[in-house]
C-alpha cells in the first residue's frame, strides 16, 4: 500500500507533462522547467482535479517564461 500514492503521483505527473509539453515548448521552456512546475503544482494541489492543476501549471509556465 505504501507504493500506491507514489504510483498515482507518477501517473498524474506523466499525464500532466504530456498534456503541457507543447505549451511549455511554445513558451520556450525546457523539459526540466516543465517537470519542476508539474511537481510543484501536484505538491501544492494534492486533492485538485486535472483541470485545476493544468490551469495552475499554465499560470506558472507564463510566469517562468517572462
Amino acid at each position: 500500500m505504501s507504493e500506491e500514492p507514489h504510483a498515482k503521483h507518477d501517473i498524474v505527473a506523466a499525464r500532466m507533462t504530456q498534456r503541457l509539453h507543447g505549451y511549455a515548448h511554445g513558451l520556450g521552456l525546457d523539459d526540466t522547467a516543465l517537470r519542476q512546475i508539474v511537481e510543484r503544482v501536484i505538491a501544492d494541489m494534492p486533492e485538485a482535479d486535472d483541470v485545476d492543476r493544468l490551469a495552475e501549471a499554465r499560470n506558472w509556465m507564463l510566469i517562468a517564461a517572462r
